[in-house]
Parts: structure tokens; sequence; C-alpha cells
């Protein structure tokens, strides 16, 4: 039995490129470990990191004629990755909004107005993150989304505690500001959104 591949090399990076597949299982085979525990580590669920990795590298595939060898595929990998588990979570989020707003409201009109309801309220909600900076977001994104304390966070970006807060109370200044002019503060509060600015 043919054991397999612990190394890799720029060399099958080049050959992915080219849509050589047995490139891509060698690489899949090296990188696969890293990738599943940096998912683990965002995720904390072996499931969904299970999913997050499957698709990570079905997007190598798809787009291997845009890989950059020499700029080194680990980090390509995590951040399609991290875009990943970043969009899952913000999906979620946007779902789980919406359910307890219709519940709270015991709406009555017909499924099709409730689907417009649903794509405004969802589309400000979306807006209102993805306004923040990069980093900004991201921080915003691990914290009041993902339940990641501010050390957690700073760990993980590698910076210190006090630069999270910073981003955090610039982040919930935007969010307050927002939902006091928006129907918004009733969805937030409905959804518990007040324990994000505690």
């Amino acid at each position: 039995m043919q054991s397999e591949p612990k190394n890799y090399s720029v060399e099958d990076v080049y050959e992915l490129v080219k849509g050589n597949e047995a490139a891509f299982d060698k690489l899949y085979f090296c990188l696969e470990p890293k990738v599943y525990a940096f998912a683990l580590k965002l995720v904390r669920n072996k499931e969904e990191a299970e999913e997050v990795v499957q698709e990570v590298f079905l997007k190598v595939w798809e787009k291997r004629a845009s890989i950059q060898p020499e700029s080194g595929i680990d980090s390509y990998l995590f951040t399609i990755a991290k875009n990943l588990v970043y969009n899952k979570a913000k999906r979620r989020v946007y779902a789980h909004a919406y359910h307890k707003y219709l519940a709270a409201k015991d709406y009555a009109e017909s499924s099709t107005e409730n689907q417009i309801r649903y794509n405004e309220l969802s589309q400000q909600v979306k807006d209102l993150i993805e306004s923040l900076p990069p980093v900004r977001q991201q921080v915003f994104t691990l914290s009041r989304l993902e339940g990641f304390s501010n050390q957690e966070i700073a760990q993980k970006l590698n910076t210190s505690n006090s630069n999270i807060e910073n981003h955090l109370n610039k982040a919930l200044r935007l969010f307050k500001t927002a939902i006091a002019k928006t129907l918004l503060f009733q969805l937030f509060l409905l959804w518990g959104g007040s324990e994000w600015f505690k």
C-alpha cells in the first residue's frame, strides 16, 4: 500500500495551476490537516470544520488558474477558510434574527410580504457589518457573533487586548447610531442585541 505524501514543493503548486490532478491530491494530503486544524479553531465543531475543508479545496481546484505559486499556498488556503467561516456565520445570524423577529411580531402577512421584510432587514444588518473596515469587521464578528473573548481574539490576530477593545468600541458606536435611527432597534432588542453593548 502506497503511503500518502507528507511534503510538497512549489513545483507541485505549479502543476496544480496547470490542472494536474495528481498534484492536487498530493497538496490535499499534505495540507488538509493544517486547514482542518485552522477551521476547527474558528468553528469549534468537527463536522463544520470538515465541511469547511471540503469547500476550501473545492475552491482551490475551481480557481487553480489564478493561484500564485511563489506567494505560498498555505496562506491562500487559510484565507479561503477564514472567509468561508465568516460568511457562514453571517448567514446564520441573518436567519436567526429574522425568525425571532417574525415570532415576536406574529406576522399575518403573506409569505411574499414576509420575504420582502426578511430581505430588507437582512440587508440592513449586512450593510452595517460590511461597512466596517476589514479588521474591525473581523473583530466584531469574532466577538459578537462567534462569542470569542477579547483575549482569544487578540491571540488569533496577534495583537493586544487594548487594540481589540478599541476596534469593538468604534464598531459599537456605529451600531448604536444606526440602530437608534431604524427599525433595527426593535430587531436588536428582540434578538438580545442589547447584550452587544455591555
